[in-house]
């Protein structure tokens, strides 16, 4: 698996890859704006966990599947702001070491 993150990693074209985030960035700050402060508080219901699971978007091993409940437990805002937070700074981290081991 690490050696085909490698192998990805060295294919991805950066500038667009910024582009892209930059995009992304700029949508969800115009979508922040739409929303109310009761909107944004809001939190996940309970039901959506089961529907989260049957979608088969995180792994069923016990490493990955907390990520669920993680993602439950937060309220509209914390699900948006999220990738300009922690996850944003974990996953750069784990560029960052990917980067160092194919330039070394």
């Amino acid at each position: 698996m690490k050696q085909q993150i490698a192998d990805f990693s060295k294919q991805l074209n950066l500038e667009e890859l910024y582009l892209y985030i930059f995009e992304v960035w700029e949508s969800t700050e115009k979508m922040l704006e739409r929303l109310s402060y009761d909107e944004l508080k809001r939190k996940i219901p309970k039901e959506r966990k089961g529907y989260l699971e049957s979608l088969n978007v995180v792994n069923d091993n016990e490493k990955a599947i907390w990520l669920i409940d993680y993602w439950c437990n937060k309220d509209i805002c914390g699900l948006i702001q999220m990738p300009f937070s922690r996850h944003w700074i974990m996953h750069t981290e784990a560029c960052l070491r990917i980067k160092n081991k194919i330039h070394s």
